[in-house]
């Protein structure tokens, strides 16, 4: 199986694509620095849009971007860890529930807002769907679209996925104690996946690079079905292959 990087197409020669969002999460994690190792976590792309946390009497604690010393953090993590969904990766910034604001425009039936945000309309989870591709789960958005636009759905994406064992970076020590981050050796700029380490999924975020979202040869040919999305799939090729020029 070929697995590519989906990204948003920036040339605007290239793409027909014209549209925009804005907006936040209702809720978030905040910022913290670990007290023994000054790791703070807070990765693009860690959002779960599926967690609702208005049952929680502590909710409006969470509707504020900021800083928060460590305990407080732990506190607010565990207090929303029920409400996260199975095998959720849990850093400070991570950001929960509908994405709130505007969009300009009319989305593509599957669109990129930008480096990390993967939207979908109806129609466009209907064909993802119908073509049998796993790990679809469309959540609602709070996102104001114009009368003649479809509501814009938002793909939750789980996070998982590998290096290969021979791009894999090397752990520098044992991991912190307080928060657990392990230091390592510095990722590689070309790589390949892990074919064991990959979850059933047809698209998912890279556990090292939550930002990044992959897709496999399933879903990037009903993408392209689709025609002009705005989104380019670059495939994830073994770097010997890169240099040679087979790309």
């Amino acid at each position: 199986m070929r697995y590519y990087l989906l990204r948003l197409i920036t040339d605007l020669a290239a793409t027909t694509v014209r549209w925009s969002a804005t907006g936040r999460r209702r809720w978030g994690l905040p910022g913290t620095e670990c007290p023994e190792c000054g790791g703070g976590g807070g990765g693009v792309g860690l959002d779960y849009p599926s967690a609702d946390l208005s049952s929680l009497p502590e909710e409006r604690e969470y509707r504020r971007a900021r800083l928060a010393p460590w305990d407080e953090y732990v506190r607010l993590r565990d207090l929303c860890s029920p409400f996260l969904p199975p095998g959720a990766v849990v850093e400070p910034g991570m950001g929960m529930g509908p994405l709130v604001g505007r969009v300009r425009g009319r989305p593509p039936q599957v669109a990129m807002d930008g480096v990390w945000h993967l939207y979908a309309q109806p129609e466009g989870v209907e064909r993802l769907v119908t073509a049998g591709l796993r790990g679809i789960k469309p959540e609602p958005t709070a996102l104001n679209v114009s009368r003649d636009v479809p509501p814009l759905l938002e793909l939750e994406l789980l996070v998982a996925g590998d290096y290969a064992l021979k791009y894999r970076p090397e752990p520098l020590g044992e991991p912190c104690p307080i928060c657990g981050i392990q230091q390592t050796t510095e990722a590689p700029y070309l790589w390949e996946l892990d074919e064991a380490s990959l979850p059933e999924a047809d698209v998912f975020r890279f556990f090292h690079h939550p930002g990044c979202i992959i897709a496999s040869e399933r879903f990037v040919e009903v993408l392209r079905g689709m025609g002009d999305t705005g989104i380019r799939a670059t495939e994830i090729v073994p770097p010997a292959a890169r240099e040679a020029g087979a790309l």
